[in-house]
């Protein structure tokens, strides 16, 4: 191995009540590696449900250097299909069975299908030392692949056993082993902890696609395995919130919650933080290989003005602020398929500032970018574009930054065709994935015009000035928003 794992480190799944032992994960990474190596596999795509055996593959790959693309599973087909010619796997791993003739069945392992994929062609350039590509969940409509080099990965999770500094800590994975976060921050850095990592599928953690549809499941889960430390996106954050305040307990085994991935209010932090969770706030990206800086207290010992501070940069990281973009000083072998993306900085996008104490306060963003409470990008001008192609919505404005999902201002000129607003957006959200359609919307009885400030000369929406002129209808398309995950209905008010 590259690194050694101490004799205390055990990955359980919690689907089959299967426990690896330090030397079992060994066992089960050699025979990953021999079984790759054997087929000769250069490109390996996997798209599976969190398990076991999705970590032991994923960390067999790492110790051999092979190139590995973790896909999520909740891409949409047309997303998929733009990542497969893309990257043009010649090994697929997936966790359903593939039926089409370009794949070719070769082994079972546990859940996992091993398919020989026919190349189409020879797919984009990848740097040589990249060893995992990242697919980040697309702000336009289709995702960018992020290569990430073996040591920028280590770098990272020796880090933070530094910064977190438990001993053996019990860690329960509750995001998709696809999301980078969790699978540097929740499986590399607690087994090098020589810790246990706990592993459950989607339907244990209450789960469907991208969307929590069984909060109750997910905090049974968390009760019954009580785990020292979790990794949550704002919005199961918000969950645990709520659910404390109505009566459930955290198991007194919780020391950890680290929360990021998208915009954490300071009122969510102390109120977490009264309600005696352990809550430390983290700021990170894709490009950097996960986390960047990391809180070193929790929000119970901050006082209001820190809880907008997202810690000190972890020890190997180098941050500089130009013209009030946050800069990470650090090789970035660039996206998939653009090789002139590669650089020794990585310019975040995301406007900050450094305290006398060198911890990093986020500002904003630079570009128009929503980042969902579950910590997924959208790029409004992508469903707004959908929107609006028929003619039938002659204006759309995208709204849900920091919220569970995506709301809408619509501008609708013939009146008569208000009845086929409901209709049309199930179509249009046809042609979106889960995490970028609309779930509610507002109906405007004016348009915006460059007369009241709202529009460009050239026909696009001042964000800024839209935002306030009409706050109160945007607040009021979220106020339904109690429980996350629930099935909306299109939730219209006419303007």
């Amino acid at each position: 191995m590259r690194f050694e794992l101490p004799t205390t480190a055990v990955l359980r799944d919690l689907a089959s009540g299967v426990a690896y032992s330090q030397l079992q994960i060994k066992q089960q990474m050699a025979l990953w590696q021999e079984l790759l190596l054997g087929y000769g596999a250069q490109r390996i795509a996997l798209a599976a449900n969190s398990s076991a055996q999705w970590a032991l593959l994923d960390l067999a790959c790492l110790d051999a250097n092979l190139l590995l693309v973790p896909l999520p599973t909740y891409l949409s087909e047309s997303q998929c299909a733009h990542v497969m010619a893309q990257l043009e796997p010649d090994v697929y791993i997936t966790d359903q069975e593939q039926l089409s003739s370009e794949f070719t069945l070769l082994e079972q392992v546990g859940d996992l299908l091993l398919y020989r994929r026919e190349l189409k062609s020879s797919g984009a350039a990848i740097p040589s030392t990249c060893q995992k590509i990242t697919f980040t969940s697309g702000s336009t409509g289709q995702p960018k692949g992020v290569c990430l080099s073996a040591q920028s990965q280590f770098d990272v999770a020796f880090s933070l056993l530094e910064r977190i500094n438990q001993n053996a800590p019990k860690h329960l994975c509750l995001l998709p082993l696809s999301t980078l976060l969790e699978n540097i921050a929740g499986i590399y850095a607690p087994l090098l902890a020589g810790g246990e990592v706990l592993i459950a599928p989607d339907s244990l953690r209450g789960f469907n696609g991208s969307q929590l549809s069984n909060p109750q499941a997910l905090l049974s889960l968390i009760s019954g395995t009580t785990p020292k430390s979790l990794i949550l996106v704002p919005e199961l954050l918000q969950l645990l919130v709520m659910a404390r305040a109505q009566g459930w307990q955290a198991p007194a085994s919780l020391e950890f919650i680290a929360v990021g991935g998208a915009h954490v209010s300071a009122a969510l932090l102390q109120q977490a933080a009264r309600l005696g969770l352990p809550v430390y706030q983290g700021y990170g990206l894709s490009e950097c290989a996960s986390v960047v800086a990391l809180s070193a207290v929790d929000a119970r010992q901050s006082c209001a003005s820190e809880l907008e501070l997202v810690g000190l940069p972890l020890a190997h990281r180098d941050i500089e602020i130009i013209n009030g973009e946050i800069v990470v000083k650090q090789p970035f072998l660039g996206y998939l398929g653009d090789a002139e993306s590669a650089s020794d900085k990585v310019f975040t996008g995301d406007l900050g500032e450094l305290d006398a104490q060198g911890r990093l306060r986020i500002l904003g963003r630079r570009k128009n970018l929503l980042i969902s409470s579950l910590g997924r990008n959208i790029s409004p001008e992508w469903p707004e574009a959908l929107l609006t192609q028929s003619g039938l919505i002659r204006q759309a404005v995208l709204v849900g930054d920091a919220q569970p999902y995506c709301a809408a201002l619509l501008y609708v000129a013939d009146t008569k065709a208000l009845a086929q607003v409901p209709a049309y957006l199930a179509q249009v959200n046809q042609q979106l994935p889960d995490y970028a359609q609309i779930k509610a919307y507002q109906l405007l009885t004016q348009p915006l015009s460059v007369a009241d400030g709202t529009l460009t000369a050239n026909g696009r929406p001042r964000r800024a000035e839209v935002f306030k002129k009409y706050q109160s209808e945007i607040n009021n398309l979220f106020v339904s928003n109690h429980v996350i995950g629930e099935s909306y209905e299109f939730l219209s008010n006419a303007g």
